[in-house]
């Protein structure tokens, strides 16, 4: 444990510039998408071998803590697939790393145009259902509902 934590020190500590956050933040994303993406395959299975399940999935999804954890998720997917396509430009010319530093904050800059409007509509959203169900927005989904017994 104590490895891990002083690799996490070192590298925020790393003073690498623009460059290095990124890279940092891509990893950081692409293990955000990772885990969603694990969590995504299980729960749609359950469409077809237990739809009770998934009726509860999709309700546990709407609970405004686990929704606020959507708009991140969002961010992540905008952000890693963003700097994916940067990195994958440089690559093939190799020639303008030496722009590297412009490129991340176009990155950045681009990544808040995109996903700043969609956070705020997905808040919106979620504030909708919340003012929609009233108190029992805000009731973790019991799952004996949903489930026999």
């Amino acid at each position: 444990m104590s490895s891990l934590v002083l690799t996490i020190r070192e590298s925020i500590r790393y003073r690498g510039r623009g460059g290095h956050y990124s890279w940092i933040a891509h990893r950081i994303a692409g293990l955000a998408i990772l885990f969603f993406l694990i969590i995504h395959v299980w729960e749609t299975a359950n469409a077809h071998f237990y739809p009770e399940l998934y009726a509860w999935f999709l309700q546990v999804f709407k609970f405004p803590p686990i929704a606020v954890g959507e708009i991140p998720l969002i961010g992540a997917v905008f952000f890693h697939a963003i700097n994916g396509i940067r990195i994958t430009i440089l690559d093939f010319k190799p020639e303008w790393w030496k722009h590297q530093q412009k490129s991340v904050a176009i990155t950045w800059i681009l990544f808040a145009v995109i996903f700043i409007p969609i956070a705020i509509y997905m808040l919106i959203a979620m504030v909708d259902h919340c003012t929609a169900a009233g108190p029992a927005c805000w009731q973790f989904p019991a799952i004996s509902d949903y489930i026999g017994g």
